[in-house]
């Protein structure tokens, strides 16, 4: 395909071109939807720079893992070597994994924000980044599919990611970037416009877990590793869905207390704590208690929401 971008007279790696172009997208998207949603968007950018570093760092660990086996990683430590950490490859659920924790940690123990609510904000975006990503793919001709004649194949002449050349090659980069794109859709019809559904995290966690399972079987690249049958990618596809489906069945219970809870005080729409203080001046215990009461109902709203991250 087209392995270098030439602009300018300057000759850019397309793949790292796509890659750049895809953190960038992400960045500005999940930046506006930050304001959107009420919420600072300088911490995006403080997470941006977070989820980069440590998920590149993660992505390229995972590489590593799946391209060699632990005696030579281990033997190549000890004796000073490092000669299996001088090749170069990223896997991309390292990445997003990796990248995942440090948003987390980041909001949890720095910014002591909820990380329920910059979920909604943030996760939609990764599918979009990660369709511009494959596109990198395909051009550079790594992650390439399984060598068959179909109308849609394409045939390289050029690659820089091992593909193979002079054969008709399935683009399955190109079959997960579109699939990736309806991913992102998805997603935003189920946050809505609100950005309050921090529980698209796991609906992603299905979706991406499915699909990426079904499209490992039309890889052809021999670098994933291969457990029982099934592919490194393959295997933590099966703990994602699951650990999605867990969390997205909890998360619907988690909403229903706090939609029954908001629904048993009606009250606090028409401000129950100056109800309460009103009744305790007049000296009247009954209506201080019921207010009370009501304002208890929304510190019970206050802590699901709180429970629900």
């Amino acid at each position: 395909m087209h392995p270098f971008i030439h602009i300018f007279g300057l000759e850019i790696p397309s793949y790292g071109l796509m890659m750049a172009l895809a953190f960038i997208l992400a960045i500005v998207l999940s930046y506006f939807r930050a304001k959107k949603a009420g919420k600072n968007p300088e911490i995006i950018l403080d997470l941006a720079i977070a989820a980069i570093v440590i998920g590149l760092g993660c992505a390229y660990l995972l590489y590593i893992f799946v391209t060699y086996p632990l005696d030579k990683i281990w033997k190549s430590i000890t004796d000073g070597s490092f000669s299996v950490f001088k090749s170069g490859g990223l896997v991309f659920y390292g990445g997003v994994i990796g990248g995942a924790l440090a948003v987390i940690g980041y909001l949890k123990l720095i910014k002591k924000q909820k990380v329920w609510d910059y979920s909604a904000i943030i996760v939609p975006t990764i599918p979009l980044a990660h369709a511009v990503g494959r596109i990198g793919c395909f051009l550079a001709g790594c992650c390439y599919g399984k060598c068959v004649d179909t109308p849609i194949s394409v045939i390289y002449t050029n690659p820089i990611g091992g593909a193979p050349t002079g054969t008709p090659v399935f683009p399955i980069q190109l079959v997960e970037s579109a699939c990736n794109i309806v991913v992102f859709v998805i997603l935003l019809l189920y946050v809505g416009r609100q950005l309050k559904r921090g529980s698209v995290l796991f609906l992603y966690m299905i979706l991406y877990g499915i699909e990426r399972f079904v499209l490992e079987y039309f890889r052809y690249d021999e670098i994933r590793g291969i457990f029982l049958g099934l592919s490194t990618s393959q295997w933590i596809s099966i703990a994602m869905v699951v650990i999605g489906a867990v969390g997205l069945m909890l998360s619907f219970k988690r909403e229903k207390t706090m939609l029954r809870a908001a629904a048993a005080a009606p009250s606090l729409v028409n401000g129950a704590p100056a109800e309460a203080d009103e009744a305790a001046d007049a000296g009247d215990p009954t209506e201080a208690d019921e207010a009370a009461d009501a304002d208890s109902v929304e510190t019970e709203v206050e802590g699901a929401e709180e429970t629900a991250e």
